[in-house]
């Protein structure tokens, strides 16, 4: 079935666009889980049929994005500037993929555009506890008001979103364009290289350079109370947690770990995340750590 709705997507610039922008609604009516789903259509376009091909998708499914977004009674310009984060890193991650063949590079470059994403951020808006604690409040009374338990009336609880934002935001950037690639990779394979994207997942690696500096980035955040480093080390350890992940993957598929595991790892991300997280991102920099130094050796 994923074989075919691939090469309907592929084929049908008129349905991958319909696709995108419907795709597009589902995180704002609570489907949280589907942001990386529609950057997936237009970087598969790319991947498989070209840039022209990709850009006329990703063109008219950001207008139907935003035609459907002010129809709902939201400005325009939020509508676009929704739909660019949503469809624009993953094009940009999917055409430097066609050019490179490298799905390590498009993690490494992701990594470095959320760094200059937080610096930029806490260098042009300040303080993100000042920025953000005005919305932080509105948000807990819109959800009062809806009748959801939304307890944030102690000072140091609305400090604690409020410093953290500009992190989760990079954070969140860099894993919806990475899923977002890898769900197209993915379907890209399925027509003619069945398994050939989960051969190329397991390789995933940072490379020595960002390895070490992920690695100073998180002791530093652990050691320092600076929120600058402490965003940087949220986007190192999303990084590292991918990697983690990969190496999970690898060992499935040479037979050392049971396929169940795989599974109980993933739940365990969800039921007990900080743990979980720390102990894959931990696995990552060790795995990334021994397989990028024969690299640099060769090199």
């Amino acid at each position: 079935m994923n074989r075919s709705i691939a090469s309907w997507l592929a084929d049908n610039p008129l349905g991958a666009i319909l696709t995108t922008g419907l795709l597009g609604l589902l995180p704002l009516f609570g489907f949280s889980f589907a942001f990386f789903v529609p950057g997936a259509v237009p970087a598969l376009v790319l991947l498989m049929r070209g840039a022209q091909r990709a850009l006329l998708v990703a063109g008219g499914g950001t207008l139907l994005l935003v035609a459907t977004m002010w129809m709902m009674g939201r400005p325009a310009p939020v509508g676009l500037v929704y739909a660019a984060w949503l469809l624009g890193p993953p094009l940009l991650l999917g055409a430097l993929l066609l050019r490179t063949d490298s799905l390590s590079l498009c993690l490494q470059v992701a990594v470095l555009g959320g760094v200059v994403m937080v610096v930029f951020l806490h260098a042009t808006l300040g303080d993100p506890e000042q920025f953000w604690s005005p919305f932080v409040r509105e948000l807990a009374e819109e959800m009062k008001r809806r009748g959801l338990p939304m307890q944030l009336e102690e000072e140091t609880l609305v400090a604690m979103l409020s410093r953290t934002l500009w992190g989760w935001v990079a954070v969140l950037t860099m894993m919806l364009a990475m899923g977002a690639l890898f769900l197209a990779r993915w379907w890209q394979s399925l027509p003619e290289r069945r398994g050939a994207f989960g051969a190329e997942f397991q390789q995933l690696r940072l490379g020595l350079a960002l390895g070490g500096v992920s690695a100073v980035v998180i002791v530093a955040s652990l050691l320092t109370d600076r929120t600058l480093v402490d965003d940087l080390a949220r986007l190192f350890l999303a990084a590292l947690t991918i990697i983690g992940l990969a190496a999970a993957h690898r060992l499935k598929a040479r037979g050392a770990l049971p396929g169940l595991w795989l599974w109980v790892l993933y739940v365990l991300l969800i039921v007990v995340a900080p743990v979980t997280v720390a102990a894959l991102a931990g696995w990552g920099f060790v795995d990334n750590w021994l397989r990028s130094r024969p690299v640099a050796r060769s090199a």
